[in-house]
């Protein structure tokens, strides 16, 4: 079987409240490149819910999804009543995502929602992780995208997104099949005893600098999330040059205080974290090497 190449694109956030969460991203440096509606033709429908996405981005190609109540499928909706406000899923383009569903199952992942076409806009199913993530897998068919912003650090603090974390319980398993199985590569490794982190990339990090860490939790935060919902996708994750001053920006523009910047031994670099709207953590990290 040959495997898929896998892009990391970015992340949903399943939010009560979009209209309001979303300007503390927007003061924060954020912009919309993309919003859809039920209005848009062959975006996904049903009786029970529409769809309403904001996407936002940061001087990068890693967006964030915030989708909106009444979710339109019925494992979405149980997902939102047993976790609440959150980051419910990653999504990765793939070149055909009718191709990817075997490749998955076959290596040990579920399907919950099974593989659908979207008319002329995308092509697409959710799986999930061996721990209990969830997996968005997209293909484009067509001329239809959405848009990209200008790839460069935003705001006096140098802002960007840098990509997601994901908290892990087996952290050496998940290593081995985000890279065997999704093909990415490890970037940093700062693992002992099946404890600390991974960086890891995909195929077009030289070009899109994305990451895909897999940890285990260090923080109070992070076992607090973990100890509420297992294994989950808990972190955005930031760079910036200036890495206090877009801390306080955060706080200024209506994120909650977690930590404030320090060196963090695992990475080698100095780190905050904050709380977004939805109550997902949010790390800035020092700019990371090319």
């Amino acid at each position: 079987m040959t495997v898929p190449t896998y892009q990391l694109h970015h992340l949903c956030i399943f939010e009560k409240h979009p209209r309001d969460a979303m300007w503390n991203w927007l003061r924060w440096y954020h912009a919309i490149p993309a919003y859809y509606w039920e209005g848009i033709p062959d975006l996904h429908h049903t009786g029970e819910g529409g769809v309403d996405y904001t996407f936002l981005a940061c001087g990068a190609p890693f967006q964030m999804q915030l989708e909106s109540p009444p979710y339109q499928f019925e494992y979405e909706r149980n997902w939102f009543a047993e976790h609440g406000s959150g980051i419910n899923h990653i999504c990765w383009i793939v070149p055909s995502a009718y191709d990817t569903v075997d490749h998955l199952q076959s290596n040990g992942a579920a399907v919950a929602m099974p593989y659908e076409e979207f008319g002329d806009t995308y092509h697409g199913f959710v799986a999930i992780d061996p721990e209990g993530r969830w997996v968005e897998v997209m293909s484009y068919p067509g001329e239809f995208k959405t848009p990209d912003v200008e790839f460069r650090p935003v705001g006096l603090p140098g802002l960007q997104t840098l990509g997601v974390v994901q908290l892990c319980r087996d952290l050496d398993s998940q290593v081995e099949w985000y890279t065997g199985v999704l093909g990415q590569r490890i970037i940093l490794d700062a693992r002992s005893a099946n404890d600390g982190l991974a960086y890891l990339a995909d195929h077009t990090y030289e070009g899109r600098q994305c990451l895909n860490v897999l940890a285990t939790p260090s923080t109070e935060a992070e076992h607090a999330l973990m100890e509420r919902h297992g294994p989950v996708i808990s972190t955005i994750l930031y760079q910036a040059g200036d890495v206090d001053a877009a801390w306080r920006d955060a706080v200024a523009a209506g994120f909650g205080e977690v930590a404030v910047p320090a060196h963090d031994d695992r990475i080698g670099a100095r780190t905050g974290y904050l709380r977004e709207p939805s109550g997902n953590l949010v790390q800035v990290r020092e700019r990371l090497a090319a």
